[in-house]
């Protein structure tokens, strides 16, 4: 009877732990998806924010020139 009870308990034991391994190899391939999809947005905000820079400091450059001409 203890035999029984130990490998069934050894069983369970083994299939709990196949069962959380699972769950984080879920849990990092999610993970892994969503930062594959978020890269080209992330890219795309940093793309535009450099480019606000560029135009603000090519306005003030053109502001400036425009207070030496006069």
């Amino acid at each position: 009877m203890n035999r029984i009870a130990f490998l069934f308990l050894s069983f369970a034991a083994i299939t709990y732990c196949g069962c959380d391994s699972k769950s984080d190899t879920v849990s990092h391939g999610r993970e892994a998806v969503k930062e594959v999809v978020t890269q080209p947005f992330n890219t795309l905000n940093a793309a535009s924010d450099s480019l606000k820079q560029s135009e603000e400091k090519a306005k003030a450059a053109l502001e400036q020139v425009d207070k030496e001409s006069q």
